[in-house]
């Protein structure tokens, strides 16, 4: 709990995230990377299009979203077509995102210490619903529960990585998302890019 509350209250930070396993044809992000001081952020996500790996550039700043893509040029997306494949706001949205559902996890218990980026850390594992992590990222199954840890430092509350797995894209197959944070608290501003 105190790394959630700590986590929402940060001017900034930066983040990775990594999908593996089966992720269907509905879910089309492999990774994204970029900085965060929610709702805005401005981020790099890979996409997959087929057998094509597209990397894309997308800036939520103002209450919109801008994409640019292998063509050049920023565009404005609609909600519609955010939501179509990624919209990374609620990722991080002080209700629903990661570290509010970091107190929505049931059944926790903390290991041993491990290292994460150098820093000594505890993980703790728990239970979260489906329908939970759904609200957090659209494309997740919202039927049964997940399995979620996180690594937070001690002493201080930073979370440096986060893993959810489960099946969480298809009702048999198995996938993981990880998130990595770094540059806690570091100020990120993010404006809205030249359109064109």
């Amino acid at each position: 709990n105190q790394s959630s509350q700590h986590m929402l209250n940060l001017r900034g930070f930066h983040f990775q995230m990594q999908i593996t396993g089966f992720t269907g044809t509905g879910e089309p992000v492999q990774n994204a990377q970029g900085d965060a001081h929610p709702p805005d952020l401005h981020a790099r996500v890979n996409l997959k299009e087929g057998a094509i790996l597209l990397e894309v550039e997308v800036v939520f700043a103002a209450d919109k979203v801008y994409l640019k893509s292998f063509t050049g040029g920023w565009q404005q997306l609609t909600d519609a077509q955010v939501g179509e494949f990624f919209d990374a706001r609620t990722l991080f949205d002080p209700q629903t995102g990661l570290f509010a559902a970091m107190r929505d996890t049931t059944s926790a218990t903390r290991g041993n210490k491990e290292k994460v980026a150098g820093h000594d850390t505890y993980p703790v594992a728990g239970q979260v619903s489906a329908t939970r992590m759904h609200q957090l990222l659209t494309l997740i199954r919202d039927q049964g529960t997940y399995r979620a840890t996180y690594w937070i430092e001690s002493p201080g509350s930073n979370l440096w990585r986060a893993r959810l797995t489960g099946n969480l894209f298809d009702a048999s197959q198995a996938a993981t998302i990880i998130f990595d944070f770094s540059n806690h608290d570091h100020p990120v501003s993010v404006t809205p890019p030249p359109l064109g």
